[in-house]
């Protein structure tokens, strides 16, 4: 990727390998992000007569979105590529790209604040995390959408409905199959997925660490599908990676002590053993 905003794309560039090198960049964190955005406006006035039905065009959309609100503050010019994203994934089948950019939405929804803009974003966390789980989209985005939406509920002085209070559900189960998967998540979403396991979840038992089992079967929906796959919350594996999560996540309780996550953590591994 060039360095400076001027350079002319070479006419004879494959699209393909230009949208490569832009998401590359991008992926890396471009040392001046300003000058990629520039480079992005380009290639998408050379693109956007005829876009590549390609998974990178998407991504390329979604990108550009994020650089114009983060690194330009261009809320109006963000939201045209994130809706530009949306309308590729009926071409390029991607639904990655589509939760991604339905949760971007919702951000800048909710940086303009006041409560239109705080409804419109409950709006677009709710349909990006309702679409994404219901897809079995297993991506930081779909969850991060799911918790967005108890999170604005929350701080509105709210309480879950059952069809949001569902939706968390099955982000906890999603972050259950992606940490069984040794996926890396970033560190603030692992944090923010335990501090909800743990203000919903570990208070309701007490000290009977047993009874995490008792309050998690009990809240549905009970299965999230994983690739046509159903991933039951009572399968042997989602229980005992449930209590090595809940080891980590009791950090987060209140009156945690010195190490509050032994009694689950004990509770996993005689389940792993068993």
């Amino acid at each position: 990727m060039p360095e400076t905003a001027r350079d002319p794309l070479p006419d004879d560039a494959d699209p393909g390998d230009l949208l490569a090198a832009y998401l590359t960049v991008h992926a890396q964190g471009a040392p001046v992000p300003a000058v990629l955005y520039a480079r992005g406006e380009a290639l998408h006035q050379r693109l956007v007569a005829t876009p590549p039905a390609s998974v990178a065009w998407g991504r390329f959309l979604v990108a550009q979105g994020q650089l114009a609100a983060e690194a330009l503050g261009d809320d109006q010019a963000a939201s045209r590529y994130f809706l530009a994203a949306l309308t590729s994934v009926a071409v390029h089948n991607d639904h990655e790209v589509g939760v991604a950019a339905g949760y971007n939405q919702g951000v800048l929804h909710e940086r303009r604040g006041g409560h239109r803009g705080l409804g419109k974003a409950l709006h677009a966390y709710r349909a990006a995390a309702s679409e994404g789980l219901r897809l079995g989209v297993l991506a930081p985005c779909t969850i991060q959408a799911a918790l967005a939406v108890e999170r604005l509920t929350v701080a509105g002085g709210g309480r879950l409905e059952p069809g949001d209070a569902g939706l968390l559900k099955l982000a906890w189960m999603a972050w259950l199959h992606l940490r069984r998967a040794s996926a890396v998540l970033d560190a603030e979403l692992r944090a923010d997925l335990e501090r909800s396991l743990a203000a919903y979840l570990l208070p309701d038992h007490g000290d009977e660490v047993p009874g995490l089992e008792q309050a998690w079967t009990a809240w549905p929906p009970h299965q999230l599908t994983v690739a046509g796959d159903a991933w039951n919350d009572h399968h042997p594996a989602v229980i005992a990676g449930l209590y090595a999560a809940a080891a980590d996540a009791a950090a987060h309780l209140a009156d945690a002590g010195a190490d509050p996550g032994t009694a689950y953590r004990a509770q996993a591994e005689r389940l792993r053993s068993g």
